[in-house]
């Protein structure tokens, strides 16, 4: 009996002990300072992990897989500018804009998972070749310049309210929803996690190992578009390096979401906690008047305790 007792402790600790430190964070923050668990700071840490969720969503259904993007951050900066530039530079209607910007991104994705899933090319040397190719596109037509002069529909689409939550917390949570209905409920979800288990066994059971792989690179392209055209109309304008910062933040919160639920393993819930903790605990330090560098020293600390936990665990299952 004493030995299920500690095996359950064990496993609980191992799924929600993130969940744990999490509240700790939290419930120090909250008595540290004032206004860290008012409603409207909240709604201000909820804006900020937006995009950087957004876009880690994407990245998560790749990383299940076992592979990875390194072309996030230079995609959706490139997918930034050219929403812009159909808008501005070819008068291009917001709406057809936006379509062709998430058709940019699936074209983005599809581009790096035809290379590595069906041309054999490593994913970490594809990726970041791809990365490359799209930043120095970007620089290229922009010469560094941003595009600014969007329309005032545009604008307002990444500064709106509903109910007084902003519109880009929904557009989370309706993208998150989308990925999570897909991996739950679908062969194509079911088919990737069996991937990222053991790619051999999905192999030997009829998996299409190369289609399914390249169809997540496809989200996670389309993931880097939707975080374009929020972060572009949020910020009023397209910078050339607007979401380079966001690409390792992306990994590391899916390797910081892997420490929780599954043990090792990558997933949606985890994700969305991982950019919570990195949204809070630079909200906080930033409430309480942390230098900047402290507040990158404590990130650092916590995303090597992810990978070195992931890493255990993933030894573990071995």
């Amino acid at each position: 009996m004493e030995k299920a007792k500690t095996i359950n402790l064990g496993t609980l600790a191992k799924k929600y002990g993130t969940v744990a430190a999490f509240i700790v964070i939290c419930i120090f923050f909250s008595l540290s300072t004032d206004v860290f668990l008012t409603r409207s700071n909240i709604l201000t840490v909820l804006r900020q992990i937006s995009m950087l969720a957004i876009l880690g969503g994407g990245l998560t259904v790749v990383m299940i897989t076992g592979r990875i993007d390194l072309s996030i951050g230079y995609g959706t900066s490139l997918l930034g500018i050219f929403c812009a530039a159909l808008m501005v530079d070819f008068g291009i209607s917001m709406p057809v804009a936006v379509l062709l910007t998430l058709l940019g991104g699936a074209l983005i994705g599809l581009l790096n998972g035809t290379l590595i899933a069906y041309g054999g090319v490593p994913d970490f040397i594809c990726t970041l070749g791809t990365g490359f190719l799209l930043s120095g596109i970007n620089q290229a037509y922009t010469e560094g310049h941003p595009i600014s002069g969007l329309p005032d529909s545009f604008d307002a689409f990444g500064n709106m309210s509903f109910l007084g939550i902003p519109t880009m917390i929904f557009i989370l949570a309706f993208w998150l929803l989308i990925i999570a209905v897909v991996l739950s409920k679908t062969r194509f979800g079911r088919h990737t996690y069996a991937i990222g288990g053991n790619k051999e066994a999905a192999l030997m059971s009829g998996v299409n190992v190369k289609s399914n792989s390249m169809w997540g690179f496809v989200f996670c392209g389309i993931g880097m578009a939707i975080t374009a055209l929020v972060l572009t109309s949020r910020m009023g304008s397209a910078h050339v390096t607007a979401a380079d910062s966001y690409q390792m933040q992306a990994i590391a919160t899916v390797y910081l979401g892997a420490t929780a639920f599954k043990e090792g393993e990558p997933n949606l819930a985890g994700t969305l906690l991982g950019a919570l903790i990195l949204g809070v605990l630079k909200n906080g330090m930033t409430l309480m008047n942390i230098s900047y560098y402290y507040q990158d020293i404590a990130q650092g600390v916590v995303i090597l305790l992810a990978v070195i936990i992931t890493s255990l665990q993933r030894n573990r299952k071995k």
